[in-house]
């Protein structure tokens, strides 16, 4: 039940109506209209701008895949169907770019679809996962996939689509969940959200658990800085949580010693920060909280301060481009219809804003 509870925490929009459907097929209609995808041979089409991953509606089957040309300013919404004549699936959660290859981690629906870059069409599916989360590649062979019920993380062959081996991440008679990844060196760092406050260490050579670091209740979203420290954000749960509820707090990791220190908490328990990123110097930090937040890395004692006002919005993802230092910030509306996003400055000057998929939740960048 506890997992379950915490499940509708992370998608609000859980409750079914029949009238959805209507919007979702209204949608599509609308799309019908588009000037079609054009992929000219061996160009690298989807090579520049930004995809955006729209969950949909939990138990609805309606996640899509947007894609967004900045230096055009055009938007085209339903990318894998267009192409593939295929739904997405069930809540998509994630994706990863490596090389030409796009991995695409469709939560609830249980798989990860391989598309090629060129021209998104499908080549691979890799299934048998419980709710899988992220992809992270070692190499082209070897990649590791958390998933959030399975209490393990799974290590696949993204070549071939084959499950190869599974790590038991279970400490003393705790079996953990596995949320975010980040490679660093020769280690995986792992953040447990649901009902847990740990941060993992697998070492990828010999893909054992060596470490765990305690960290605030529930780990949501962490990033590396220019000096190799790792920042984790913790929304510290909510209230009535069979797991408790504690303080929001911001936690930073050396990554070679493993060493943490709490470097801020904030005083206010209904504060619940989510989407930590960072940008291409490595010294400042942005989070959503409402509206989206500026924090020095220097200057975590201060506190963040209010980047980019929500206007009365409801703000559900942010993403920084590398490339360009623009943000991305989602709207997810009433997380029924479809949503918005809109694109700043770095100095938080609106450049453009655009219609996309139901509940967009995650961006992801082309090299």
């Amino acid at each position: 039940m506890g997992d379950l509870i915490n499940s509708i925490r992370a998608h609000p929009q859980l409750q079914k109506t029949g009238w959805k459907w209507l919007l979702f097929s209204l949608f599509l209609l609308s799309n019908s209209c588009e000037k079609p995808l054009q992929v000219d041979g061996d160009d690298l089409w989807f090579s520049d701008g930004v995809f955006i991953l729209n969950e949909g509606n939990f138990m609805s089957d309606n996640a899509s895949l947007t894609f967004y040309d900045p230096s055009e300013k055009r938007v085209h919404n339903q990318v894998f169907y267009q192409v593939n004549e295929s739904p997405l699936g069930d809540v998509a959660h994630s994706m990863t770019l490596a090389g030409n290859m796009g991995y695409i981690v469709v939560n609830n629906s249980g798989r990860i679809y391989t598309v090629d870059l060129q021209n998104l069409q499908f080549r691979g599916k890799i299934t048998g996962l419980t709710s899988p989360r992220y992809i992270r590649l070692l190499s082209p062979e070897k990649a590791y996939v958390s998933d959030l019920y399975a209490r393990k993380i799974f290590i696949i062959n993204p070549a071939t689509s084959v499950i190869l081996d599974t790590i038991d991440i279970a400490i003393s008679d705790v079996r953990h969940n596995a949320e975010q990844m980040i490679l660093h060196g020769e280690k995986l760092f792992v953040a447990c959200w649901s009902y847990d406050n740990k941060i993992l260490v697998i070492d990828t050579r010999t893909d054992e658990l060596i470490d765990s670091i305690e960290v605030g209740k529930q780990p949501n979203s962490m990033v590396v800085d220019k000096n190799g420290f790792l920042w984790v954000l913790s929304d510290g749960g909510f209230t009535g949580s069979s797991y408790g509820q504690e303080k929001a707090s911001l936690t930073r990791i050396n990554l070679e010693t493993h060493h943490a220190d709490r470097m801020k908490i904030w005083e206010d328990i209904r504060v619940s920060p989510t989407d930590l990123c960072i940008n291409s110097t490595g010294d400042t930090l942005y989070y959503l909280d409402g509206s989206v937040y500026l924090l020095p890395a220097a200057e975590f004692e201060e506190g963040g301060k209010i980047h980019i006002k929500d206007r009365g919005r409801q703000f559900y993802s942010l993403a920084i481009d590398p490339e360009d230092q623009a943000m991305y910030v989602a709207d997810a509306v009433d997380y029924q219809q479809h949503g918005w996003v809109f694109r700043y400055s770095p100095a938080a000057e609106l450049l453009d804003s655009f219609r996309v998929g139901i509940n967009p939740g995650y961006f992801c960048f082309p090299e």
